[in-house]
């Protein structure tokens, strides 16, 4: 058939693809308007930092996996070095909470923020060190560490805590 009527066909694609697209703007629209709590994540930007940490983060579920395989070893080392550029990134940036801490406090909290990241970048740095020496069991407990490190400094710099 679309030999013999080519425009015809190309009408009734269009026709089709454009009644597809509108039932999914349909969908799309309605369910916005029935969950405001999606519409407002959605307008939620985030900031620098929290990419820079969902970075991290990212990694770090990354690593919790391959680290558990020396023959992951190569990926792992990998992850450690996403986990420190985000937290290198993030060191010269100013925390969210700033905002809500007293002014005469705010050189104190930007200072002990700066030295949390900077534990954080050590503990990084002793695992990869412990991965490139193939010390796997060293390097899981060095995780550990590290991972043990995140509750704190959430419940410090951050609103969730």
């Amino acid at each position: 058939m679309p030999r013999k009527f080519p425009s015809l066909f190309a009408i009734a694609c269009l026709l089709t693809a454009g009644l597809i697209i509108q039932n999914s703007n349909a969908r799309a629209a309605s369910s916005q308007a029935q969950d405001p709590a999606t519409q407002d994540a959605e307008e939620h930007e985030e900031s620098a930092m929290e990419l820079q940490m969902k970075r991290v983060e990212d990694a770090m579920r990354l690593l919790r996996r391959s680290i558990r395989k020396p023959e992951a070893r190569a990926d792992s080392v990998g992850h450690v070095q996403e986990c420190q550029e985000g937290f290198l990134l993030a060191k010269a940036m100013t925390p969210l909470l700033l905002a809500n801490i007293p002014e005469a406090e705010q050189s104190a909290f930007k200072r002990d923020f700066r030295l949390a990241v900077i534990e954080a970048m050590e503990a990084f740095l002793d695992l990869e060190r412990a991965l490139l020496e193939e010390r796997d069991d060293d390097a899981r407990e060095l995780y550990k560490k590290a991972r043990a490190l995140e509750d704190p400094a959430h419940e410090r710099f951050t609103e969730d805590g």
